[in-house]
């Protein structure tokens, strides 16, 4: 192997554990902003746009469906909550884009399939939620998954800039 071979060899496997640790950086980030978001809702009850199936059937204006969007809008965007989980959420969209700089998409898009890996771990002490066996089965799926492509060192090319 020339000496060129083995400097962008390296330069790969390095790029790759890089690009691991944003993405891990990213998913716990999303997983933060999902918990979040989740609670945010919840502490709006079920939403509803009772006017939308009115107006399909021609019994409501459009201009009452727009209104109840914006308030139903409103209800939502007032919640600080929601905000807070936007902000995890962007931080995760710019952590991803900076690992797209560096790594194929093949590589970096399976990684984010770790949130439900994290989601799953982490709603019953966040959200109380209970996490069925199957939902466990898949969830090992999904992480098994991400191994395999996480595994594949050598198939990752570094990209130019």
């Amino acid at each position: 192997m020339t000496e060129d071979a083995k400097g962008a060899s390296s330069e790969g496997k390095s790029r790759k554990w890089a690009t691991i640790t944003i993405m891990t950086l990213a998913v716990v980030s999303v997983t933060i902003g999902d918990l979040i978001m989740s609670r945010a809702m919840r502490s709006l009850g079920p939403l509803t746009l009772d006017s939308l199936p009115l107006w399909w059937r021609g019994e409501a204006a459009l201009a009452t469906v727009a209104g109840d969007v914006y308030e139903l809008g409103w209800k939502i965007f007032t919640q600080p909550l929601v905000w807070a989980a936007i902000g995890f959420m962007l931080t995760f969209l710019i952590l991803w884009m900076i690992a797209l700089s560096w790594s194929d998409l093949t590589f970096v898009m399976p990684l984010t399939a770790l949130t439900y890996v994290l989601n799953a771990v982490l709603v019953g002490p966040a959200l109380g939620e209970q996490v069925s066996a199957l939902r466990w089965v898949g969830t090992l799926l999904i992480a098994l998954g991400v191994a395999l492509v996480s595994a594949d060192v050598d198939s990752d090319k570094v990209v130019e800039t």
